[in-house]
């Protein structure tokens, strides 16, 4: 018996020399999902779609700023990318989020049609008015309305919150 006793104080104690071992838990994190947009492809035949991953915007430069009785207005220049009309809307959202008072919001992809857009509509020349059709993205107007512009002006406009 007394060997039963000193082999069962061996095997505690071995035992208690082990790290204790706890359960733990592990969760999958999915990865963040990429917006897409489907877009319709003329094809021979039946019709398909394509669907296209955006690029959300990830920089930008505010290159006019400029205070007016009704809020303030920003001029901003964003890098060329692959930009859905979603990564567009959820652009000017985060801009609305963050600059309280926001009134007008014109979003380019090229330095020089800024100047375009500051120009009277009236008074553009035709080299300006080409620019802002293939670098004018989306605005917004009167602090509610966003209005896609330019490659982006099939997908019309909506009015926030709406």
């Amino acid at each position: 018996m007394a060997t039963v006793a000193l082999a069962l104080v061996a095997a505690a104690c071995s035992r208690s020399a082990e790290p204790e071992l706890s359960a733990t838990t592990s969760s999958v994190v999915a990865p963040p999902t990429v917006p897409t947009t489907t877009v319709p492809q003329a094809s021979e035949g039946e019709g398909t779609t394509t669907t296209t991953a955006g690029e959300p915007v990830e920089s930008f430069e505010v290159v006019v700023r400029e205070a007016t009785p009704d809020g303030e207005v920003l001029y901003v220049v964003v890098p060329p990318g692959s930009y859905t009309d979603l990564d567009l809307e959820d652009f000017v959202l985060e801009m609305v989020e963050s600059n309280p008072g926001l009134y007008e919001l014109y979003v380019v992809d090229d330095p020089d049609a800024v100047d375009a857009l500051r120009t009277p509509p009236d008074e553009r020349t035709p080299e300006q008015q080409t620019l802002l059709e293939g670098h004018h993205l989306v605005s917004l107007v009167e602090g509610k309305l966003v209005r896609f512009q330019g490659p982006f002006a099939e997908m019309g406009e909506f009015v926030l919150g709406s």
